[in-house]
């Protein structure tokens, strides 16, 4: 490509499974290369994704890479947020109070049935008003939020204060470069970007050589926080600056075929002629499985976890996953969400990444379970996974007199104290009969002995251990099974999908209009395409719900 062609917008479409990470990350080697890694700016939509490209470790300053928040919040040196002072506001406007997540409030497809508070629900509707750049004038904004919005405007003036859309905002209208003035920017994940966003992304490559866009306008599934996938794609560039990537490494042909047809059906969008990956894979009807009744789709998914395959199960809002949970939960069944920590519902077991620094009563249960021998043959615990486990277990009838003390001081990394595990050490801390017990790594005594707030914690995670023939691997190993909702799983991908069709009232009422409508068939392209191997799609429980196409 010449220098000449290269000035300006830049688009790169990536239709799922086709490496669009890989292919934007050589893309900034390459310009670091040729411009130096100064010159490079990189903004994604999400913290998921930036995390991802930094984990690719780019050539290029990390200040120089992250979300478009996080480059905007650097450039302004690091103002006052108000997130910083939620309490603050709350103990001043109690009748629109903001709960810790604040604008994240908002149900996954656009529910406002979930808010914490009248105040999140005033908060989000002001966020993707100005997110679509509508007017802000007071004759402008709708009436049920116009209190809300002179209170909260004045109050972040008189405090000094920005939000989240201000860094945006503001750092649009100083019209300068982009910090550190670089002069290529990439920017990933922009169907979901904003109109404000975008403004911001058009004002800083006025002042650069070219920028380069990636998205693919067929998952852009965030409308309901004012993404527009229409602003990516106009004003519209020349077939020379737009790009394909042409192969998907993940859709068999069974499944791509299905998607296909499924987002045909918008009339507004890119198109995009790519390849399945050379598998046919299998689209499965699922007629008894629904989310009151997911049995059929609970057992698919527990066999797929035996034969080693990873599953996900999707839905379009968070609250139809209420059957399914019990349903693993009352079978045994380990199930996470790697794309949403945050969420204790869907990672009962805790965190399995190495660098979680919370202690899960998972592993506090294998510090119990260990069978690790020391020097002298022994089937002792360290004192570390000693500490783990004795954390949850009553004092009364387990340690001798003192014994709970003692194990303290040894613990205590400011006392003199040491000692090597070994029997006769515990035999002064443990009673005679629960150190018997406890060496026999005795379930039944174990739940006996556990404080009161942490038998229903512990429940799940040994009823997992059982089910599976007592195997402490089932514990250590990432669950299978994943669920979540299509948004949360945005980016992910699994060997089979389990996909239900409901969607909410609101989302349905919402159908009436084109642009909804449309958001509602790319949330589940995007369900569908997460599949590598199979695509179960459920029955639905009303007429709430989409109809997928014959499989």
């Amino acid at each position: 490509m010449a220098e000449t062609e290269l000035s300006g917008e830049h688009r790169c479409f990536g239709p799922p499974g086709t490496g669009k990470t890989t292919w934007l990350s050589r893309q900034i080697e390459l310009a670091a290369e040729k411009h130096g890694p100064d010159n490079i700016i990189v903004a994604s939509f999400s913290k998921t994704a930036a995390t991802e490209l930094n984990r690719r470790k780019l050539p290029i300053p990390s200040e120089n890479q992250g979300t478009l928040h996080a480059l905007c919040y650097r450039a302004m040196g690091k103002p006052d947020l108000v997130a910083n002072h939620i309490s603050e506001w709350n103990e001043e406007f109690p009748q629109f109070s903001l709960s810790l997540e604040g604008s994240n409030a908002m149900d996954e497809m656009g529910v406002d049935s979930h808010y914490a508070s009248d105040g999140d629900r005033c908060l989000n509707e002001w966020n993707i008003h100005r997110a679509m750049m509508k007017p802000t004038s007071h004759d402008a904004i709708p009436v049920r939020i116009l209190d809300f919005v002179k209170k909260y405007e004045n109050w972040k003036t008189s405090k000094n204060l920005i939000d989240f859309s201000d860094m945006i905002q503001f750092t649009a209208e100083y019209n300068e470069p982009p910090p550190g003035h670089p002069e290529i920017g990439m920017y990933d994940e922009v169907q979901d970007f904003s109109p404000l966003e975008l403004s911001l992304v058009r004002q800083w490559a006025k002042h650069q050589r070219y920028i380069i866009l990636v998205g693919d306008d067929d998952q852009a599934i965030f409308s309901f926080k004012g993404a527009d996938p229409k602003a990516f794609l106009y004003p519209d560039l020349p077939p020379e600056r737009k790009r394909v990537l042409r192969k998907s490494w993940r859709l068999p042909h069974a499944i791509y075929a299905l998607a296909k047809g499924w987002i045909s059906t918008i009339k507004n969008r890119e198109p995009k002629e790519f390849e399945p990956k050379n598998t046919e894979g299998k689209v499965v009807e699922l007629p008894k499985a629904t989310i009151k009744a997911p049995e059929q789709a609970i057992e698919i998914a527990g066999r797929n976890a035996q034969d080693g395959k990873t599953t996900m199960i999707l839905t379009s809002c968070g609250y139809m996953l209420g059957n399914v949970k019990a349903q693993l939960r009352a079978n045994g069944l380990p199930y996470h969400n790697p794309y949403r920590l945050s969420r204790g519902d869907w990672n009962p077991m805790g965190s399995f990444a190495n660098n979680s620094k919370k202690i899960s009563t998972r592993e506090r249960l294998l510090a119990f379970l260990d069978t690790t021998h020391n020097m002298y043959g022994e089937s002792l615990w360290s004192l570390e996974t000693l500490d783990l486990w004795v954390s949850m277990i009553k004092t009364r009838g387990v340690f001798k007199k003192g014994g709970k003390e003692k194990l303290n001081q040894i613990m205590d990394p400011d006392s003199f104290v040491t000692a090597v595990p070994d029997q006769v050490l515990y035999e002064q801390i443990f009673d005679p009969q629960a150190l018997k017990f406890a060496l026999r790594r005795d379930l039944a005594w174990f739940r006996e002995v556990l404080v009161a707030a942490k038998k229903k914690a512990i429940e799940y995670p040994l009823r997992v251990y059982e089910r599976h023939g007592r195997n402490e691997q089932v514990l250590r190993e990432k669950p299978r099974i994943i669920i979540g909702t299509i948004h949360s799983t945005k980016g992910g991908e699994a060997d089979e999908v389990i996909l239900f069709p409901d969607i909410s009232i609101a989302a349905m009422e919402g159908c009436s209009d084109s642009t909804s409508r449309e958001a509602v068939i790319g949330t589940f392209y995007v369900g569908m395409t997460r599949a590598k191997e199979s695509l179960y799609l459920c029955a639905p429980i009303s007429d709430c719900s989409v109809r997928f196409p014959n499989g």
